[in-house]
């Protein structure tokens, strides 16, 4: 039998640590408002899920309940009686994560496939509720000036008086933002609970290492990108090669201008001093849900070096694989915008983050201007 719809190799694993009940109809087994961490796979019977006083539905045998406070590690959302005669197997959450924990993958496998589950089960109104929010504030994100900056649509259209110029006064200066984006993950990986999270999260934080699976590879390789030019090679260094291209040769740390110096700490106060919500709103929100939109409008200008296309990989690179970046931190912020509370946290980190990069646009636009003067 092929447990919770999961590959068929998960039933041992969970049978191996699962407690089994035999309950008679009526029993109520999960109680709205408790705290406990149990997940439950119905073998046979069938059960019913109350919210207050009012039936939100049924589940059947072969499936899995109880999979929303096993994620997202909050109260029961809601009571669960047996209609009938019903054989349960009961899991607690740090028994089955150890029993996973030896295989990482397997973990994340396992994860997804519960987290599917739940979508499932939400498909009442808090489960549209959190979809409608994702879906509105990464709209919000996309649309936001920071991602529409009329120094980016002059970029992309090549309109400055000197677009050399300005390609290496971009690079001068968003090297000393670029550069700390490993400190940025590192931050909020240490600020995330749940181990699936964090885990998920080192796994972009690999690929910013510069280490891609063979997925990646054939998928760069579709527009063009040379697996020798980025892999082995972390994110820094190739953001360095555009800076060399664009005649920036010399990156002293210490001459960071003012502002990009408090662009960077302000951005790691919101991800170290903020709540975890406002940290994954910053980051993923705010910050990789907008990157792929925004590194297109550096594409064309790009031409105006006449640089080898291994030199400016950085940005085509980010424009394509960044897309699992946003998925991964997209479903972290599932979790926490399952509540009010997390709602708000997420749209305040994704605000800050959005902001304080339109301040930086703002910046680079004036010193363009000034020089144009």
């Amino acid at each position: 039998m092929v447990v919770m719809g999961l590959p068929a190799r998960f039933a041992g694993i969970f049978r191996g640590v699962a407690s089994k009940l035999d309950l008679a109809a009526g029993e109520t087994f999960i109680t709205e408002g408790d705290f406990d961490e149990c997940i439950y796979y119905i073998e046979s019977g069938s059960v019913e899920v109350t919210r207050g006083n009012e039936s939100v539905g049924t589940i059947e045998a072969g499936d899995v309940v109880g999979e929303i406070a096993f994620i997202d590690r909050r109260p029961r959302t809601a009571s669960v009686t047996t209609k009938e005669p019903t054989n349960l197997l009961m899991v607690e959450r740090p028994e089955l994560l150890r029993a996973l924990g030896d295989s990482p993958k397997l973990l994340m496998e396992f994860v997804r496939s519960i987290e599917g589950s739940r979508r499932t089960h939400l498909q009442d109104s808090e489960g549209e509720m959190v979809e409608a929010f994702l879906t509105r504030v990464t709209q919000e994100a996309i649309s936001h000036r920071a991602v529409n900056h009329p120094y980016l649509i002059a970029l992309s259209e090549g309109t400055f008086p000197d677009m050399v110029w300005a390609l290496k006064d971009f690079a001068r200066q968003y090297y000393g933002y670029s550069a700390h984006f490993p400190r940025y993950l590192t931050t909020v990986i240490g600020r995330l609970e749940m181990p699936e999270h964090r885990l998920a999260l080192m796994e972009n934080l690999t690929e910013e290492s510069g280490i891609y699976g063979q997925e990646e590879l054939d998928e760069l390789a579709e527009i063009g990108v040379e697996p020798e030019w980025v892999n082995g090679v972390p994110h820094p260094v190739l953001f360095l090669r555009f800076c060399n291209a664009a005649g920036v040769e010399a990156l002293d740390p210490d001459s960071d201008g003012i502002e990009v110096v408090c662009w960077r700490e302000m951005f790691l106060s919101v991800l170290s001093g903020g709540s975890p919500a406002q940290a994954i709103g910053a980051l993923g929100l705010g910050t990789e849900n907008v990157v792929s939109t925004m590194y297109q409008y550096f594409l064309p200008a790009l031409e105006f070096l006449g640089a080898k296309p291994s030199d400016t990989v950085f940005f085509p690179l980010h424009a394509a694989v960044d897309d699992h970046h946003q998925a991964t931190l997209l479903d972290i912020s599932r979790h926490f915008a399952a509540t009010a509370e997390g709602r708000l946290d997420l749209v305040k980190g994704m605000r800050k983050a959005l902001a304080l990069r339109a301040g930086f646009w703002d910046w680079l636009m004036s010193r363009v201007e000034a020089r144009g003067a």
